[in-house]
């Protein structure tokens, strides 16, 4: 996650905010924070979705 955000960062400083790669790099990284959210907090029910990580 840490390097996905390093790499939004960087295109967003020399591409802009709203520029198609950062935003790429920005859902990403929104991916990766909700995979994480659910494999340490778990879903409503105390399940785990592990399956996404390997999508």
């Amino acid at each position: 996650m840490e390097a996905k955000r390093k790499q939004m960062i960087r295109s967003a400083n020399v591409y802009g905010f709203t520029s198609k790669q950062t935003v790429q790099y920005s859902q990403e990284l929104d991916h990766l924070m909700n995979i994480y959210r659910r494999l340490t907090v778990g879903t409503p029910n105390n399940k785990t979705e592990r399956t996404e990580v390997f999508q």
